[in-house]
């Protein structure tokens, strides 16, 4: 698919893209570090929490650089099927696979000339990991069933949670890897750093969710957003303001409406056994407030009535949490309690804004 220039998404009325809003001396700070590093060529690895910013740190950088006329294209490495993650990176020929029933270019021929953003690039399976080092290096790649090498021009940025070297020193990211694609390291604050941006933030949201409407929080409501931690970052300011905006009353955000986790602890299911073999979890956990009534429900009219699909949300979150921390933050024995595949896992925690407790907080690798 062609993809459209600023100026034509400006001609047709578009809304603009998301940028990196506020005024904090953090936000001042990464702004002026994007300037330093956009007008080179070196990968920069970016590091920051699940919704804090990432990608728009990097398409600043893209934007600011010679590259700027050519494509940026981001992928998620994680959401890529191990089985398909190097037809999708490179390319294939026509008959590479059984269903390749065309010849189709990969990302890198994609980004041709321009930037390639790999976010969460600590998922890649050690076997690709392998085969994007030597793409890198010799700055050429071999289509899937190909037979020639094509040469490639793409800078380099990656997106991780935790920083690539937390992955080195679990063994579970290549040295050499880490070496080529760390260059230039840029860490992008968490919301709860920054919260005197909330304004700016939340004015940018809404221009951009209601660009034909005049929005405005009431007064109560800048106070409440103050006061919250936000463990989903700017995304989840993004969700909170989204939902809100349904329940404006002449343009006008309140505070019951804009749907803030409540102060009363939620019911959760009934402990069960996740697999076969499988302890089942604990129901009582350091640091979460729960109550529990067999068979899994809270006695009515103890806790507040919730919009069904927000209590499933909370009550798969809190179970979650439960598992990560009984085991220690260990993906793959928290993945087994709870009956799902790690990528399965991982998925759902980037989903619901799980985070994962520094290395420093004494919690084991995963």
């Amino acid at each position: 698919m062609s993809r459209l220039s600023p100026r034509t998404v400006a001609a047709i009325g578009m809304p603009p893209a998301p940028q990196l809003s506020g005024n904090s001396a953090a936000m001042q700070a990464l702004r002026a570090q994007i300037g330093r590093i956009a007008g080179c060529g070196a990968p920069v690895a970016i590091r920051g929490e699940s919704g804090s910013g990432k990608e728009l740190a990097a398409r600043a950088i893209h934007a600011q650089g010679a590259r700027a006329p050519f494509p940026f294209i981001a992928v998620n490495c994680g959401a890529i099927p191990e089985a398909l993650m190097e037809a999708e990176f490179f390319g294939c020929r026509q008959g590479a696979y059984t269903g390749a029933l065309h010849e189709r270019q990969g990302l890198f021929q994609a980004a041709h000339g321009g930037s390639l953003l790999l976010d969460e690039v600590d998922d890649l399976p050690l076997a690709m990991q392998v085969k994007l080092l030597r793409a890198l290096q010799e700055r050429r790649v071999r289509k899937l069933g190909g037979s020639t090498d094509e040469a490639v021009d793409v800078r380099i940025l990656c997106a991780s949670q935790h920083g690539l070297a937390r992955g080195v020193a679990a063994g579970t990211f290549r040295r050499d890897l880490y070496y080529r694609l760390n260059v230039i390291e840029l860490a992008v604050p968490p919301l709860r750093e920054r919260l005197g941006d909330l304004q700016v933030l939340c004015e940018a949201i809404l221009a951009r969710l209601a660009p034909r409407q005049a929005v405005r929080l009431a007064p109560p409501v800048l106070a409440a957003l103050g006061n919250y931690a936000f463990p989903g970052n700017v995304r989840e300011l993004e969700n909170l303001l989204e939902r809100a905006l349904a329940f404006a009353d002449g343009g006008v955000i309140a505070l019951d409406g804009l749907g803030l986790p409540p102060a009363v602890p939620l019911p959760v299911p009934a402990p069960m056994r996740a697999a076969a073999g499988a302890a089942p979890l604990e129901v009582a956990a350091p640091g979460l407030e729960r109550q529990l009534s067999l068979p899994g429900m809270a006695p009515r009219g103890e806790v507040a009535v919730l919009p069904l699909a927000a209590y499933l949300c909370r009550a798969e979150r809190d179970m979650i949490v439960l598992a990560l921390e009984r085991e220690r933050y260990h993906r793959g024995r928290a993945a087994r309690q709870l009956g799902l595949s790690v990528r399965q896992l991982r998925y759902r925690m980037q989903k619901l804004t799980i985070q994962e407790p520094r290395l420093d907080d004494g919690m084991e690798d995963r």
